[in-house]
């Protein structure tokens, strides 16, 4: 079973991360029927069927390490994945071949994978101001770490409607590459989170709370 991380953020988060090296079938019989059949009927691509199955799977591990059980996730109106009768509060991504989640005991959560890939400068202008963009340049890695800590940013705030370039700010921490602090001012909302960054075979993971 290719569980390959099982981490805790802090006393109160725990992220984990699946790479995924069955078939679907297999990645099916080891959710023992706790997931939701008719969403998965709804996905055509079978890449993308692995990579629902598996996020699932990272979130049945995490709920198992909290000792209690696994009974399925379903998404409230805005998109935004809960657990069935359990309190905690989840965030899921993929970005083939991995598959990562994160849980938080007490408050909202986000998490999020992507390959420093070219096409992140064909987007930039979209998801970075003028300040960030200043920064990252043309540098890959810079952007896949501001592309993936606005979005935890975006799933720590579960609502949608945020606009990436102008409700969401990124700073890099000056002195730990790892981290990075992420700001949401939105309307009446204004959050500061602190986000934590690894880097993976070529993949960046954020995650924040």
């Amino acid at each position: 079973m290719p569980l390959q991380r099982l981490h805790s953020v802090d006393n109160q988060s725990f992220w984990a991360l699946w790479k995924i090296e069955e078939s679907q079938d297999e990645l099916w019989q080891l959710l023992n029927g706790a997931s939701e059949p008719l969403e998965l009927k709804q996905i055509h691509h079978p890449q993308k069927k692995l990579e629902w199955l598996a996020s699932r799977l990272v979130i049945q591990s995490l709920v198992e390490s909290m000792q209690t059980t696994f009974s399925g996730i379903y998404k409230d109106a805005f998109g935004k994945p809960h657990l069935y009768r359990l309190p905690f509060h989840i965030s899921i991504a993929h970005c083939f071949p991995f598959a990562v989640a994160a849980l938080h005991k007490n408050c909202s959560i986000g998490i999020d994978i992507e390959q420093p890939r070219k096409k992140l400068l064909g987007i930039r202008d979209r998801f970075l101001n003028s300040r960030e963009a200043q920064v990252a340049g043309n540098d890959l890695d810079l952007l896949c770490k501001f592309w993936t800590g606005k979005e935890v940013l975006y799933k720590i705030y579960g609502r949608k409607k945020l606009i990436f370039k102008e409700h969401m700010h990124i700073d890099l921490d000056p002195v730990d590459k790892q981290r990075l602090s992420g700001q949401i001012t939105f309307e009446e909302f204004k959050k500061n989170y602190s986000i934590q960054t690894d880097y993976i075979e070529g993949h960046y993971v954020s995650i924040g709370s």
